[in-house]
């Protein structure tokens, strides 16, 4: 369980994740040392039980902090001491004396080392001497700043959002195409709708102004907005908050299965895709006074298989696991609306989650609390209880300028509009964009090593294992790493991890910890329990809705101050 078993000793190394030319990346132990005159003891004696927490009494007093390389890296340029075995290094086994009790413990400053005569101080963070691909300083600036969406304050000025409504003015029930239209036929653009976390709407409006789209207008869990095709697709390939990207192809009033039979067979389904693409349809309903939504799916599959075999004597095959064309029908009490997903898998699934943790938190709900907090790349950003590392993949993604949909492919890959041309100038602008790869300010600790090792191996597969700083520690036992900076964390509240009695003495503790060694920090922590983040004790600033899929939680902001800060 995250953040909540604290280990028996602590050592004055941390624990970071160490790495070499294996794939691998392992987790760095910690060594207790063996009293003298007595036999070894098992290295699972003193491991706690599931939601056990151990007397403060057995709490070592020394908290570990982060550290950059020692002064034995420095000829190796290894994040640790040699064993002259192939394999990761090993971690400085020295241990720190014990203390008198009446003896405050010596606190260490977080990413700082020890200075030795002689010896040079190595900084925190140092960028590579060297950049990882020489090339793309040749790409113009212009080049960049084409291809980069602006995630800064600036994003909330801007004129009022025009009314969705007016969309559907001088329209037929259908579309044909899919597009709005003046009175004379012209397309001018082409009406989609982005899903998103419900709580996240306003946020994903701004990202959709950032990236070219208009006629933005948030709803319940999406936005609705108006583009071409290849904002469309730019859309897919840079949108962090978004789940899908839907073009809507048909929409009106019905009463039966046989009007929506109706309204699909008048649509021209041969001019958007070949008949060898596979499809799926998913009809979602709120309020439809329609007995069954899996029979009205049957029925559009009916109506596009009808089309198809009129046009071309052949129909497409139906793939429900992993279909070329999905396509999505929302019904409400008397209205529908067709749409072709230009997604495809949703677009959370950025390709780098290769070791789930036991209670994963959804990528785009870990960019939104990212924008919601305030933070902003270059500031230090802690997660105390990083699970498998998602909300720091994110902040590196952002840090980086990293589109988080290049390493994955789209639906809209498989339509006749689609324009490879166009597309690969996208990619490559996406792909030009990309800063350079350098360690980061962004630092994640969890009690659990085999999450320290979860979120190790996203960030390998994420290419940002070394931009970084990960260390297994408990919260409640740990330095910050700077004096100042965010933390954004996603600690158990008892739904999936944890238990609610257990919880709250837990809770209590984070705010005894916050309060007295963080001061300066501002903190954003989720909880889908209102009472929890009453614990803490301390005043809170703010309180986001946010769901967690169908967990209806709070965002809870905390801005540290020197002094006391505790409600009364």
């Amino acid at each position: 369980m995250r953040g909540r078993h604290t280990p028996r000793t602590r050592v004055a190394a941390p624990g970071l994740v160490e790495k070499n030319a294996s794939s691998t990346p392992t987790i760095s132990k910690k060594v207790r040392p063996e009293a003298e005159g007595l036999p070894p003891r098992s290295p699972y004696a003193d491991k706690p039980r599931r939601n056990e927490r151990p007397d403060q009494s057995d709490r070592r007093s020394d908290r570990p902090a982060f550290a950059g390389k020692s002064d034995d890296q420095s000829e190796t340029g290894g994040r640790g001491r040699s064993s002259g075995r192939a394999g990761y290094s090993e971690r400085d086994r020295s241990v720190r004396p014990p203390r008198d009790a009446d003896t405050a413990p010596e606190r260490k400053p977080a990413y700082a080392q020890s200075s030795q005569e002689g010896r040079r101080i190595r900084p925190a963070v140092e960028p590579p001497t060297t950049p990882l691909n020489p090339r793309r300083r040749e790409i113009s600036e212009s080049t960049r700043e084409a291809a980069r969406p602006s995630y800064g304050g600036e994003r909330g000025e801007r004129g009022a959002i025009s009314a969705y409504d007016r969309l559907g003015q001088n329209k037929s029930a259908t579309q044909p195409r899919g597009g709005a239209r003046t009175p004379a036929g012209r397309v001018q653009g082409y009406q989609f709708f982005a899903s998103c976390p419900r709580g996240l709407e306003e946020e994903l409006c701004k990202e959709l102004h950032d990236l070219g789209a208009t006629d933005i207008v948030p709803a319940s869990g999406g936005v609705g907005f108006i583009s071409d095709m290849p904002t469309g697709w730019k859309i897919n390939l840079w949108s962090r908050l978004a789940i899908r990207v839907l073009w809507r192809v048909g929409e009106g009033h019905y009463k039966k299965e046989e009007d929506l039979y109706q309204a699909a067979v008048a649509l021209d389904w041969p001019s958007w895709f070949d008949v060898s693409r596979t499809i799926a349809v998913t009809t979602v309903g709120k309020n439809s006074p329609l007995p069954s939504l899996n029979f009205v799916s049957l029925r559009i599959k009916d109506a596009i298989c009808d089309v198809f075999r009129a046009a071309t004597g052949e129909r497409p095959s139906v793939d429900t696991r992993k279909p070329d064309i999905p396509l999505t029908l929302f019904l409400s009490s008397d209205r529908y609306t067709l749409y072709l997903d230009l997604s495809g898998e949703p677009l959370n699934r950025r390709g780098y989650r290769v070791q789930p943790s036991g209670a994963p938190l959804n990528e785009n709900l870990a960019a939104g609390m990212l924008m919601l907090s305030g933070w902003t790349p270059g500031t230090p950003l802690y997660d105390p209880m990083m699970g498998g590392g998602t909300i720091l993949l994110e902040a590196a993604m952002m840090s980086l300028n990293i589109a988080p949909g290049l390493r994955r492919h789209f639906a809209f890959e498989n339509l006749k509009t689609f324009d490879r041309i166009e597309w690969l100038r996208l990619h490559k602008d996406a792909e030009a964009a990309v800063l350079e790869r350098e360690p980061l300010p962004i630092f994640g600790s969890d009690i659990d090593p085999a999450m320290v090792r979860a979120a190790g191996l996203n960030l390998r597969a994420a290419g940002l294992f070394d931009c970084v700083r990960l260390m297994e520690a408990d919260f409640l036992n740990v330095d910050p790493p700077t004096e100042t900076g965010y933390i954004v964390s996603n600690p158990p509240y008892g739904v999936r991890m944890g238990s609610e009695e257990d919880l709250g003495p837990f809770y209590k503790e984070i705010g005894d910890n916050l309060k007295q060694h963080f001061p300066g920090w501002t903190v954003f922590l989720l909880s889908a329990d209102p009472e929890l983040p009453k614990r803490i004790g301390l005043q809170t600033t703010r309180r986001i809705p946010l769901f967690n899929g169908p967990l209806e939680c709070r965002l809870v902001e905390y801005r540290l101050v020197a002094g006391s800060n505790r409600k009364p």
